[in-house]
């Protein structure tokens, strides 16, 4: 019976041991490590941008949140339900944080707007998702989805990189950082290319998480169980593939009339008919080469799944 008491109070000594050291390092990695570098950054800022506060305060949030997602994957192996170090949620790992990263450096605007109305903060959605949208390239290579390696239980990149970089789902990933940059350096004169595409990116972000939510399940349970799922992999590819190709095509479309009607609005700009014309063809002529990659997917994937063993399908 002493046995039992003394196992039960070494348990609890254990228990309460792991607790302190978790709380320990959320606070090192969360808060105490960001706001250092956080720091350091307002003091640097503030003497490059010739001791404007405003300007010192701006790129020291991005600072902060940008070192805070940074040092998350250190702190997650501490967690009892990691989110970078658990091979079962790579398919949904990577949709948050493609989409989470974007709207996160889509916010910081209005919240510097709120604060100083009268400053202007054009090129800040720019600089924002430039600077936070390395996190996305940082985590997908903790969080691959290439192929599953089921001997030892874990999500593996491609045998090589050149492989890697034919892969449709992974090349919409650069793509969608050439285009948001696009996007938003020339609506940056509109002062809110902000809105326009963080409206687009939280629509599509949970459109993307509907339409995948059955497979990612099928595939998180194969992981669980053992089983085969190359073909459910396979499919989430497409689904992931196609999501983020019509959030790029989204934000190509709307470009020439969100500056039409913004500078008609704010400007008082009377546009003519051949400008209108000119825009509509535009935004057609991107609208037809999203229709066009789209066969292309839909032939592609159809082939990759033509070409899977019977056993695994």
């Amino acid at each position: 019976m002493n046995s039992n008491v003394v196992k039960k109070s070494k348990n609890k000594y254990e228990k309460a041991t792991n607790i302190l050291w978790k709380v320990w390092w959320f606070f090192w990695y969360i808060l105490i490590v960001p706001s250092g570098i956080t720091a350091l950054g307002y003091f640097i800022f503030y003497f490059i941008s010739y001791n404007d506060i405003v300007i010192s305060l701006g790129f020291s949030v991005l600072t902060f949140i940008f070192s805070i997602l940074f040092f998350y994957k250190f702190y997650d192996k501490y967690r009892n339900d990691p989110v970078f170090l658990n091979q079962t949620n790579n398919p949904t790992s990577r949709i948050h944080i493609i989409f989470l990263i974007t709207i996160f450096s889509l916010i910081v605007t209005p919240i510097f707007q709120f604060i100083r109305p009268d400053y202007s903060f054009e090129l800040l959605p720019l600089i924002s998702f430039c600077v936070l949208y390395l996190i996305v390239f940082y985590y997908y290579y903790f969080k691959p989805i290439d192929f599953f390696n089921a001997s030892i239980g874990e999500f593996k990149h491609s045998i090589s990189f050149s492989l890697a970089s034919k892969q449709f789902y992974n090349i919409v990933v650069i793509l969608n950082f050439i285009i948001h940059i696009l996007f938003l350096s020339f609506l940056f004169n509109t002062k809110v290319s902000w809105l326009f595409a963080l409206i687009t990116n939280i629509s599509f972000y949970f459109i993307t998480l509907v339409s995948t939510k059955k497979i990612r399940k099928i595939i998180n349970d194969s992981v669980k169980e053992n089983r085969l799922f190359l073909k459910e992999l396979i499919i989430f590819h497409k689904k992931y593939s196609v999501s983020i190709l019509s959030l790029i095509f989204v934000l190509l479309i709307q470009i020439p009339f969100d500056i039409i009607g913004v500078y008609s609005i704010n400007y008082e700009i009377q546009h003519t008919l051949i400008e209108l014309i000119n825009a509509f063809f535009l935004s057609l002529m991107f609208f037809l080469i999203y229709l066009k990659i789209r066969v292309y997917l839909a032939f592609y994937y159809k082939k990759l799944l033509m070409r899977l063993p019977k056993n695994e399908i």
